[in-house]
C-alpha cells in the first residue's frame, strides 16, 4: 500500500527556510527596514500570528545577499546579561573576520571578561560572558548591554558595513523594571546610524506601556501592525497545499477556517490534524474537521489544565461566560448565571486576564476575547460537565 505524501502543513517548528503565506507589504517594508541604516520597525500583533516566522525568512533572504543581519530572542532571559549574551553571540558571528578586533575593542572599553570555545560541529567562536556577569549590580549589566552595540556600530563604522539587528520579543525588556535601561537604549540606537532595527513583540499590553507618551521608546519607531492573513487568502493557499498533496474536495474547508479563528499557527495546526484524514479518500469534509478539533483540544488539555488551575475563581467563572458568547459580564443575569463579581471587580480580572495572555483585546463587548480558540473549547466542554450547560 501506497503511504500518503507527507503532511504539508508545518506548524511546530521554524526551520532554516520558513515558508510564509503571502505577506507581501510586510516582507517588502521588513526587508526594507533591514537594509537601510538607521532604520527602526516595530514588528507586534497576537502571538501565533506568524511574525517570527516572516522576520527569519527575511533574515535568511538578507544574509544570502551578504547582509550582516542577526537576529536574536529576548523571550527567555531572566537577567539583563542574558541579553548581553545572546547579542554577543550574534554579533560575533556576524562580524566575520573582525570579530576579533570587535572583542579587543569591547574588553577594552568596557573591561569585559569574557569566555570563547569552540563550536565542537563548524568549529565556530562562541563568546560569552562570565558567569559573575549576571549577578553584577544592574548599572554594570546596563553599561554591557548598551556598550555591546556600541561597539558593534562603531565596528560597523570601520568597515564601511551596516549591521542590522531584529530583536524578537522585545517587549520583555519591560520585565527588568529598569526604566534607565530603557532610556539609555533610546539614546544609543538614535545614535547608531551603521545599524539597523527591527523589534518584534506579541505581549500588546506590553508593548503598549513601553510606547506610550511618557516611556521611552514613544515615537521610536514605525509599525506594522501585524493583522490575520485575509480569510480569502488564506483559504486560496490551504487550498492549494491541500490538492498538490491529493486532498481535491475541500467542502470543509470553511469550516476549518471558522473553527480555527484568526491566528495563523492555529489555522495551520487545524490543517496539519485534518489533513491525515482527508488524505485517504481525497476529501475534506466538515466531520473530518471535527474530529480533527477535538484532537487539537486532547492533545492541549494537560495544558490546559495546569493554566486552569492557575487562575482565580473570578479568573475562572468569566472565562466560562466569555466560553459561552456572553458579552454582557456586568449584567444582573450573567453576573448571577457565572457568579461573577461586581462590575468593577470584573473589568479588573479582565485586564488580568490579558496581561497573563488568556485574553487579546477586541473592539467589540466586552473588548476581550479569547487568545485561543482551542482552549475556549475546552472551557466550553467543562461548563457541560460542571455547570450541566448544553
Amino acid at each position: 500500500m501506497q503511504s500518503p505524501p507527507p503532511n504539508p502543513f508545518r506548524y511546530e517548528t521554524i526551520d532554516s527556510n520558513p515558508e510564509v503565506i503571502n505577506r507581501v507589504v510586510d516582507r517588502r517594508r521588513l526587508c526594507a527596514a533591514l537594509s537601510e541604516p538607521g532604520r527602526r520597525l516595530l514588528v507586534h500583533g497576537r502571538r501565533r500570528m506568524g511574525k517570527t516566522t516572516l522576520c527569519k525568512a527575511v533574515v535568511e533572504e538578507l544574509k544570502a545577499e551578504g547582509v550582516a543581519v542577526m537576529m536574536v530572542d529576548f523571550s527567555t532571559a531572566t537577567q539583563l546579561a542574558d541579553l548581553s549574551n545572546a547579542l554577543l553571540q550574534k554579533i560575533t558571528a556576524a562580524s566575520g573576520k573582525g570579530w576579533q578586533d570587535y572583542l579587543s575593542d569591547l574588553m577594552r572599553a568596557l573591561s569585559l571578561q569574557l569566555e570563547t570555545e569552540a563550536d565542537p560541529l563548524t568549529g565556530a567562536i562562541k563568546v560569552r560572558l562570565k558567569p559573575i556577569a549576571r549577578t553584577a549590580p544592574i548599572d554594570e549589566q546596563r553599561a554591557t548591554f548598551i556598550g555591546i552595540l556600541d561597539r558593534a556600530n562603531e565596528l560597523a563604522k570601520q568597515q564601511g558595513r551596516h549591521f542590522a539587528l531584529v530583536v524578537d520579543e522585545f517587549q520583555e525588556l519591560a520585565r527588568f523594571e529598569d526604566e534607565a535601561t530603557l532610556w539609555n537604549l533610546r539614546a544609543a540606537i538614535q545614535h547608531h546610524t551603521h545599524m539597523s532595527y527591527v523589534f518584534t513583540g506579541s505581549r500588546v499590553h506590553l508593548i503598549n506601556l513601553l510606547m506610550a507618551s511618557d516611556r521611552a521608546f514613544y515615537k521610536m519607531f514605525s509599525a506594522i501592525n501585524f493583522e490575520p492573513v485575509p480569510l480569502v487568502e488564506m483559504r486560496t493557499w490551504l487550498a492549494g497545499k491541500f490538492k498538490a498533496s491529493g486532498v481535491t474536495q475541500l467542502d470543509g474547508l470553511d469550516w476549518l477556517l471558522e473553527r480555527a479563528e484568526g491566528c495563523t499557527v492555529d489555522r495551520l495546526r487545524l490543517a496539519a490534524m485534518s489533513y491525515p484524514l482527508a488524505a485517504a479518500s481525497g476529501e475534506l469534509t466538515q466531520p473530518m474537521v471535527d474530529r480533527a478539533y477535538r484532537a487539537v483540544i486532547e492533545e492541549d488539555k494537560a495544558y490546559f489544565q495546569s493554566d486552569w488551575q492557575q487562575l482565580t475563581q473570578h479568573q475562572q467563572n468569566i472565562l466560562r461566560a466569555m466560553a459561552e458568547g456572553e458579552t454582557k459580564l456586568g449584567s444582573k443575569a450573567v453576573r448571577q448565571r457565572f457568579s461573577l463579581p461586581a462590575s468593577g471587580s470584573v473589568s479588573n480580572t479582565l485586564k488580568a486576564l490579558l496581561e497573563r495572555g488568556v485574553l487579546h483585546g477586541i473592539e467589540s463587548a466586552p473588548g476581550y476575547a479569547y487568545d485561543n480558540p482551542y482552549f475556549k473549547e475546552w472551557v466550553h466542554q467543562r461548563n457541560r460537565l460542571d455547570l450541566g450547560l448544553s
